[in-house]
């Protein structure tokens, strides 16, 4: 009996090994290839249930297969044509993240999914299937897919687009705070990108409706609004928003003018001059433009102010 030495041995044997790998992952890639072709045809049979079970056995039983990548983007056109949002997106993640080849594309399809779902655009291009109405999606889910698209590629064009996005989606699932924080964030990391203005005038924008739904003038949110909407007008006053969040502040404005003018008469009508005074010098160095009209208030304010000055010098 002849005895090879031990090296030669093992480098048989693991050649042996290795062709009967080769074999092995041919086997599963022709077995693969057949589930795919058969899915087609029943795909293009109509059969969609039947055909979506041979794409999620190559999915599920041949992850190493060349055709399991193909059969993810098939499972997602058949679920997303179903209205099964989270079926489709889980198709895509597995696409984007075990699939190298097929990122880019994966990614930017699962931007698109929870966009959709957002309802967020009115001028994409529409197909006839995105036409169809989603399922109704909770926030907490399209949430955990924002997660997944920023942590897919954090900083990708796409994964940036989905930070903004996140901040849309805190806001949908009436989580004011965390969305205010996540529009803040990202225009501070991202001062360049097209949608810094938009993320500011967002929180501007959050803050003015939290005023409008208080009952009454709300002295703290009516402060928070004025002050987040001037900050979005200096420091973005060629940007498409800043003609709205104008409009926005003058309501702001004309509500404390009110409220000081209201203040001013309650105070004046209940014998307290001193502070009625104090509110109409407050008119007049708030809204100057009050002194230049010719009316009964704009005296007030002119003799509060005199009043006030001439203490100051005494």
């Amino acid at each position: 009996m002849i005895r090879l030495p031990q090296k030669v041995s093992i480098l048989l044997l693991g050649s042996l090994f290795f062709n009967l790998g080769a074999i092995t992952q041919a086997k599963e890639e022709e077995a693969a290839v057949k589930l795919y072709q058969r899915g087609m045809k029943l795909t293009a049979d109509g059969d969609l249930d039947a055909a979506l079970d041979r794409f999620n056995t190559i999915a599920t039983r041949y992850r190493r297969s060349e055709t399991c990548a193909q059969a993810l983007w098939e499972i997602y056109r058949i679920k997303e044509h179903q209205g099964e949002s989270q079926g489709a997106f889980e198709a895509l993640n597995r696409l984007a993240t075990e699939q190298p080849g097929h990122f880019e594309k994966a990614h930017a399809a699962q931007f698109r999914l929870v966009q959709r779902l957002l309802t967020t655009t009115t001028n994409t291009k529409r197909t006839l299937d995105a036409e169809r109405a989603p399922e109704k999606t909770s926030p907490d889910i399209i949430i955990a897919m924002l997660k997944a698209v920023i942590q897919n590629g954090t900083a990708s064009e796409v994964g940036i687009r989905a930070q903004y996005l996140m901040g849309v989606a805190l806001e949908r699932a009436d989580k004011k705070s965390e969305a205010i924080e996540t529009h803040e964030d990202f225009a501070e990391n991202n001062p360049k990108h097209e949608l810094a203005d938009d993320a500011s005038y967002q929180v501007a924008y959050i803050r003015y409706k939290d005023w409008r739904a208080m009952r009454g003038d709300s002295p703290h949110q009516r402060e928070a609004a004025a002050l987040s909407l001037t900050w979005f007008i200096t420091r973005f006053p060629e940007s498409e928003k800043a003609a709205q969040a104008r409009s926005c502040l003058r309501e702001v404005k004309d509500a404390e003018q009110r409220e000081l003018i209201t203040l001013a008469r309650y105070y004046e009508s209940r014998g307290n001059n001193k502070a009625a005074a104090t509110y109409y010098q407050q008119l007049g160095l708030q809204f100057p433009e009050l002194l230049s009209q010719s009316n009964e208030l704009q005296d007030k304010i002119r003799d509060a102010m005199i009043r006030h000055n001439d203490g100051a010098s005494r």
